[in-house]
């Protein structure tokens, strides 16, 4: 069939044959695949001149396109004469890839091809594959790769040309398989797969690769390939162990040291209480032959040692939070913060301060240490509300950024902010032995609880309006 006898069939306008005036590409291909006819549409978007298509086969003119999808579609609509609708991207050899719509319509003369150019409309999943800096990367079941991004050319030294085409084995350690026999199974069960594992750059290093892996379909509906988005985390993995590692040493470290003050506060125990025994003996028996200034150097000297002997305490307790084992249960804070507030009520009966406890406040923790934490932050709250009359002390739970955080609030003489980094240290005082009774250890107490039990503690005040502490215990609450 010539172009002049197809021309004398179709059907003609003023101007020559209609589909000269089309703005979507024309092309018509005869039994054994010759151009027939091309539209001035269908040269532009084909890049060639009319000359170097018109009675040439597409084998010559696009060499391999027998291998293609498009082709298969064409060879589909020759053999069984009817219409065939696809998208295909085409590769040109500048690298520009451009998305065809193809309608492909059976005629006399052999198959009439309709194309529009809807690479627009894929151009933001286009930009996002080529733009990526993860590498995206299709393949087929055997595992010859079809696609290779630049994120890929980036992560594993190799570019597109020297990797499509190729088997994906390519970049996996030696004696590797592409997917283990389960995860193959599940890719072809349509299930999308997350894995960690090992790759290979093209220098030979090791890669630790995050992937997530995909079953890609065809219009039929059955699985046809695979792809891949991965990311390079060998560094975050570095990272992490270097982190891990140095974790470790200061959780030797911490108990070293943990075991260290705890022995000497416990071996000081022991000269403390001959020193604290003997001045008592000597005030007892020898007080009535001192003067003056020797009973008030005596008395100092009981002072002094009772204040040590209340430190040591303090340090042994905060040991033995350190080294107690956490048993966490279901616990009643609000029965908890009761039992601190009527102890408090015994040891002071001269004070009565509004004191509201939320009730059924829920939690999950070590019993024996949150009391604690309760006793040192409502103990706090208690003392230094003492110039208040009657003064008001609340605990209950808030909303944070944590979830649920519970909270000691009162209308005590507060503290400025700009010493909050000071509250939790271990023998930090804001306020002098003078004003205020206390060994500097209790809020070091809290911070260690809190975070013995995965939470975290902070505070919230001003000078003369009170403070706010918060705090969580990392494990879900069951809220009341």
């Amino acid at each position: 069939m010539t172009l002049q006898r197809f021309r004398s069939n179709a059907v003609e306008g003023s101007n020559g044959p209609i589909f000269d005036h089309l703005l979507e590409g024309c092309q018509v291909i005869d039994p054994e695949w010759r151009y027939l006819y091309v539209n001035d549409a269908c040269v532009a978007q084909a890049r060639r001149s009319r000359e170097e298509l018109i009675g040439k086969t597409m084998l010559e003119c696009y060499p391999g396109i027998e291998t293609t999808a498009m082709f298969a579609s064409l060879r589909q609509c020759m053999a069984e004469r009817r219409p065939v609708q696809l998208e295909n991207e085409f590769t040109f050899p500048n690298g520009a890839r451009i998305v065809y719509d193809l309608r492909m319509v059976p005629i006399a003369e052999g198959v009439c091809i309709f194309s529009a150019d809807v690479t627009e409309r894929h151009q933001p999943l286009s930009a996002i594959v080529v733009g990526s800096g993860d590498a995206i990367i299709a393949r087929s079941l055997d595992g010859i790769i079809t696609s290779w991004n630049r994120g890929a050319e980036q992560i594993f030294g190799y570019t597109a040309d020297e990797m499509v085409g190729q088997n994906f084995s390519r970049v996996l350690p030696a004696g590797s398989s592409v997917e283990s026999q389960a995860m193959t199974q599940r890719l072809l069960a349509g299930e999308v797969v997350q894995h960690q594992g090992s790759r290979r750059h093209k220098d030979g290093r090791a890669l630790d690769i995050w992937a997530t892996i995909s079953p890609v379909r065809g219009s039929d509906g059955n699985i046809t390939g695979i792809s891949a988005i991965m990311r390079d985390v060998s560094e975050l993995n570095r990272a992490q162990r270097e982190l891990a590692q140095t974790r470790d040493g200061l959780e030797a470290v911490n108990r070293e040291l943990s075991a260290f003050s705890y022995s000497v506060a416990h071996d000081l125990r022991t000269p403390l209480v001959g020193i604290l025994g003997f001045s008592q003996i000597l005030s007892e028996d020898y007080g009535p032959r001192l003067d003056a200034e020797g009973r008030d150097h005596l008395e100092q000297i009981l002072l002094a040692a009772g204040r040590m002997d209340g430190l040591i305490e303090a340090m042994l307790r905060l040991g033995r939070v350190t080294r107690a084992t956490i048993r966490r249960e279901h616990l009643d804070l609000s029965t908890l913060a009761e039992a601190t507030r009527a102890r408090l009520a015994r040891t002071d009966p001269n004070r009565r301060p509004e004191v509201k406890i939320m009730p059924n406040m829920r939690a999950n923790g070590d019993a024996v240490l949150i009391a604690a934490l309760l006793d040192n932050l409502i103990g706090n709250a208690w003392k230094f509300t003492r110039a208040r009359i009657p003064g008001r002390i609340e605990i209950g739970r808030a909303h944070s950024a944590d979830g649920g955080a519970y909270f000691v609030r009162d209308d005590g003489i507060g503290f400025d902010m700009s010493d909050a980094s000071r509250l939790f240290g271990a023998f930090q005082r804001l306020h002098t032995e003078r004003e205020f009774e206390g060994t500097g250890i209790g809020l070091a107490t809290v911070q260690r609880i809190v975070e013995r039990h995965g939470g975290r503690v902070w505070a919230e005040a001003k000078r003369d309006e009170g403070a706010t502490f918060f705090f969580t215990l990392g494990a879900p609450e069951d809220a009341g």
